[in-house]
């Protein structure tokens, strides 16, 4: 047994996994710093409008991204290991053009309903300034995720990781050097950092390739990648928004119908289901590319083996997790925030619950896209999504707006079970 999991660690996807764990692991650490020095630095309502514009631009980011960071990991391997082999040079134009076209569009309907966009993205109107910074950051994110993106399907996770660890390393420093904090500050300051950092990882890749292909002309008319990558990713855009809005749009729509000082309280359990969940999607970051590699290899059997250990896995990790978590709530509410947010605990404790079924979904997402160019997770995402906003419009407390959370997570885990069972079924019915 021992040398089977030494073999195992030592195999090319083993290596992958291990270092992936390790960096999301010190990834997360990282969020747990910046969430503290955020709480111990700002007022309650500043932190509470910190969190509604974080979950926002996390929002727009992926809209700007427009499904392309999971086009990249899903179609590199598959030109990579087509025969012949395709140049993924044109790949990469056309989901540059394509991000860059949708971004455009998403500015252009934020600066036509500004007012409005004030009160949903920043939680106040009057500040075009902050709205600004906000939508220069998202682009920035979008960037950022085009890289990783880029390293996923080349599997060089070594990479992909670093990068992740490297803009995370980068948000800290503000937070610890700047004097005085204000939300504006923070945004600016990432806003700077993370487009430093992304114009060194894109013209690195740029350099490495140029001097090893000499050449980025394709062999088939750009026209072609671009419809390729529109096909599939326009699906997984509304799958992003939808997935993304899951977090935000509580937190907007409590800052609007309750203050600042509630969104601040509801954010401190959605702050321990987000800090956690990357756990559970590192696998998914590796299992994409594998498993469109076992497609392209017609060796599905081998990855469907890997997930159902996988479930199992995930499945006693999310639970042990949540016990932890539960039980320490007050203590690590007290540690990773401040005093001010331990009145939060029986709230904290009902939206914790929501991280199995959480990590069912992030299990089974990255698998199922592989195999199906039906955007089933967007289907999922958008019934998930309709659900919330119809519990929280019968919801009057903040504690019936988190059993919503906790119902809403239940369903997204059970849909995406169902739905891969479905689709493997199929694949495996094909002639």
């Amino acid at each position: 047994m021992l040398k089977l999991i030494k073999d195992k660690l030592n195999s090319g996807m083993g290596k992958d996994v291990v270092w992936t764990f390790l960096l999301q692991i010190t990834i997360m650490l990282c969020s747990f710093v910046i969430t503290k020095l955020l709480a111990s630095r700002l007022s309650i309502d500043d932190f509470g409008q910190y969190n509604v514009i974080k979950r926002s631009v996390q929002v727009l980011s992926f809209v700007m991204l427009a499904g392309v960071g999971i086009a990249l990991p899903r179609y590199i391997p598959l030109y990579r290991n087509s025969t012949p082999p395709r140049r993924i040079a044109p790949l990469l134009g056309a989901a540059l053009i394509y991000i860059i076209g949708v971004s455009l569009v998403a500015f252009l309907v934020c600066m036509v309903f500004s007012s409005q966009m004030q009160d949903i993205i920043i939680g106040q109107s009057g500040n075009m300034g902050l709205l600004l910074v906000a939508l220069a950051y998202a682009f920035a994110l979008a960037m950022a995720q085009y890289a990783y993106a880029y390293y996923r399907g080349v599997g060089n996770f070594k990479w992909y990781n670093g990068a992740q660890l490297g803009v995370q390393l980068s948000i800290v420093l503000p937070l610890i050097f700047l004097p005085e904090l204000t939300v504006k500050g923070v945004f600016v300051s990432w806003l700077v950092l993370t487009t430093l950092l992304v114009a060194f990882y894109i013209g690195r890749e740029l350099w490495l390739f140029s001097r090893r292909n000499g050449t980025f002309a394709s062999d088939t008319p750009l026209t072609s990648h671009l419809n390729t990558i529109i096909k599939y990713s326009s699906g997984r855009l509304l799958a992003d928004f939808f997935l993304f809005s899951l977090s935000a749009f509580p937190l907007i729509y409590i800052s609007n119908a309750q203050g600042l000082q509630s969104t601040a309280y509801y954010s401190v359990g959605i702050t321990f289901v987000t800090m956690v969940t990357p756990l559970f999607s590192f696998m998914g970051i590796i299992l994409l590319p594998y498993v469109s590699e076992c497609i392209a290899k017609g060796e599905i059997k081998a990855a469907n083996r890997l997930i159902n250990r996988l479930t199992l896995l995930y499945l006693g990790a999310s639970l042990l997790i949540t016990l932890i978590l539960y039980i320490f709530t007050s203590f690590l509410t007290y540690l990773l925030f401040a005093g001010s947010y331990v009145v939060a605990t029986d709230l904290t404790r009902i939206m914790i619950l929501a991280i199995l079924p959480q990590a069912i979904y992030l299990l089974f997402r990255n698998p199922i896209d592989a195999i199906a160019v039906i955007p089933y997770n967007t289907i999922i995402l958008g019934v998930c999504l309709v659900v919330m906003v119809v519990s929280f419009a019968f919801s009057t407390t903040i504690t019936q707006f988190a059993w919503a959370y906790l119902g809403v997570s239940v369903l997204q885990g059970l849909l995406s079970w169902l739905t891969w069972l479905t689709v493997k079924h199929n694949y495996h019915c094909k002639p």
